[in-house]
């Protein structure tokens, strides 16, 4: 049971069966070079032994453990482990991550440097099935911008001012009964009442599902985005077409494969966007366009096919002169162009 004095930061750290990945994500934070925090476990009526594993941690007195009688969903776990968080800021975490030892260190001292940003998260190193680094926007404009067209944050590194969920009155949506959407619901929310700001290095090492996993998982949680990119299109106040609707949720979602959609509808409606953009003043206009530029190019990156020159269709668009691509993508995206409209019958 953590002491009677308040920490500074809460850990929350909701578990469904998390097996034999869990105790390392505990020792993770229990490991930390910043000291002053408390972790709160809450199992979500796990089959597993889970329960049994995060119970064996309640002798440090840094650590809670929290028990659903049924199966609540990862919204109402966030939600109950908020209500017994007593530091300042809250810090979450997965279950089967590995949160690097100055990951809370360099998150207190960033938002304790910036008084007006709310939240901040981090990049994520993966490993399992893959070691890429997932890369997230850094100013707060360009996460605005970017959450648009999909998560602007690393959540297993969000950390954030408790006071924010106090003052105004915000709750992760328990409607949402997996974990498919909760997190991006919440951040849109959150976005609409501070700052965001990410930083530029990796605090947690990200696990990775099998391919065979990752498919299923992806296309439920991008259904659910989808649900999510139409209000947030409401409340930046842009009118749109069920035909745009399409067009804006096929390109927020890699590999962004259009099926009978044009390249060019998809300009136009990015362009659009950023026109709007310049009216409403949603965000920077420079954040906004390089976001869509962004968008333009893996789009065209992502669609070359035998019968379109995908390459020429970019180049042709106003948005092309607003995104550079790195040298390496830039060439890979030559060499695809060319090998698939000579060589592929």
């Amino acid at each position: 049971m953590p002491s009677s004095s308040k920490p500074l930061v809460s850990v929350i750290l909701p578990i469904y069966n998390a097996g034999e990945y869990l105790q390392p994500a505990i020792d993770s934070i229990l490991a930390q070079t910043f000291r002053d925090f408390e972790l709160i476990l809450i199992d979500d009526c796990s089959q597993d032994g889970s329960l049994a594993i995060a119970r064996n941690y309640e002798s440090d007195p840094r650590v809670l453990v929290l028990a659903n009688a049924q199966n609540r969903g990862r919204s109402f776990a966030d939600n109950l482990g908020s209500e017994y968080a007593r530091g300042r800021y809250i810090a979450k975490m997965d279950a089967d991550d590995i949160a690097l030892p100055h990951r809370l260190q360099t998150q207190f001292d960033f938002l304790e440097r910036n008084p007006t940003v709310g939240l901040t998260s981090s990049f994520l190193k993966c490993f399992g099935e893959s070691n890429i680094i997932y890369k997230y926007p850094l100013s707060a404009d360009a996460v605005r911008s970017s959450m648009l067209f999909n998560m602007p944050i690393a959540n297993p590194t969000a950390f954030f001012r408790r006071s924010l969920l106090q003052d105004h009155n915000l709750r992760y949506d328990d409607t949402i009964q997996d974990t498919f959407g909760e997190d991006y619901e919440f951040i849109a929310r959150l976005a609409q009442v501070t700052k965001i700001e990410n930083q530029p290095t990796v605090l947690l090492n990200y696990r990775t599902l099998p391919q065979t996993q990752k498919v299923a998982v992806h296309a439920h949680r991008n259904a659910k985005s989808n649900q999510i990119r139409k209000r947030l299109l409401n409340l930046f106040g842009i009118p749109f077409t069920e035909r745009e609707l399409v067009i804006h949720n096929t390109v927020s979602y890699i590999p962004l494969k259009l099926g009978d959609i044009t390249l060019g509808e998809v300009h136009d409606w990015l362009w659009k966007i950023y026109v709007f953009n310049q009216q409403r003043h949603y965000t920077t206009d420079d954040a906004m366009l390089r976001c869509v530029a962004e968008r333009w190019f893996l789009t065209c990156y992502h669609n070359t096919e035998m019968n379109i020159n995908a390459l020429r269709e970019y180049k042709n668009g106003l948005l092309a002169k607003h995104y550079e691509p790195t040298f390496q993508l830039l060439g890979k995206f030559l060499l695809r162009n060319y090998l698939l409209r000579h060589f592929k019958k």
